[in-house]
């Protein structure tokens, strides 16, 4: 597994680029943060999300920067 820190912005930010290989990812929110659309990821709360294989993910934060701690298998 490889772990990175991401600094959402509020302009889309990469979290998770694509890879050749699906994956199965697990991503932290270190900060609160409030959003119109989208999925929440809360204060403290930690989401696994599957990217398919060429997907990329996206964050995005209402205002100011938050870091995120993501999780991502190495499969190379």
């Amino acid at each position: 597994m490889i772990s990175t820190l991401v600094s959402a912005t509020d302009a889309a930010t990469l979290v998770v680029p694509k890879d050749d290989k699906p994956r199965t990812v697990y991503i932290h929110s270190s900060a609160g943060v409030t959003t119109s659309n989208g999925y929440h990821l809360g204060n403290g709360e930690t989401q696994q999300l599957f990217v398919p294989t060429n997907e990329t993910l996206y964050g995005i934060v209402a205002a100011g920067t938050h870091d995120l701690k993501v999780l991502t298998p190495d499969l190379d």
